[in-house]
């Protein structure tokens, strides 16, 4: 990273401790850029669009720089829970905005009541996440483009055929 922003090797450290803190300062960075690049969705409008408005901005930013995006998740799956703890910031504007989308959807009568607004959420981010590495397997149909309304649709509709 000093390298590539033409300072000598080592100086990074001079902003950061370690390889943890650097990656984490990244890692930050891009969830902020995602959470800037968001669409205005009024507070009230549909869970639908909240959703959906989240997902978009974060896959064009993913799609931007994609090959740091794997990079990041293998780098975050790889080690023991404790230490992928240590890479990742400790806020995510995504994961606030996502639970302020389904909390909302909760008081709406939009999303079911039966489980807490922390389980629905981690489920819609999981469903993103493993969208995301179904792009990234060989042979894969499923594009950076369409995973924000396959995860939405999937999400709020369930994977069952219609009645």
């Amino acid at each position: 990273i000093s390298l590539a922003a033409g300072l000598a090797t080592g100086t990074i450290y001079n902003s950061c401790d370690s390889k943890h803190h650097v990656f984490r300062e990244v890692v930050s960075t891009w969830f902020e850029r995602i959470d800037s690049t968001r669409e205005d969705i009024a507070d009230d409008a549909p869970v639908r669009d909240q959703l959906l408005a989240i997902v978009e901005a974060d896959m064009r930013v993913t799609g931007e720089m994609e090959e740091f995006a794997r990079v990041a998740f293998r780098e975050v799956l790889r080690p023991a829970s404790d230490e992928a703890a240590e890479l990742l910031p400790d806020r995510d504007p995504i994961d606030a905005a996502i639970m302020q989308a389904v909390e909302h959807g909760q008081a709406a009568g939009e999303l079911r009541q039966d489980r807490s607004a922390s389980e629905l959420a981690h489920m819609f981010s999981t469903l993103v996440t493993g969208l995301l590495f179904e792009h990234w397997l060989p042979a894969s149909k499923v594009t950076l483009a369409d995973i924000p309304a396959l995860v939405v649709g999937y999400y709020l509709e369930g994977a069952g055929a219609p009645e």
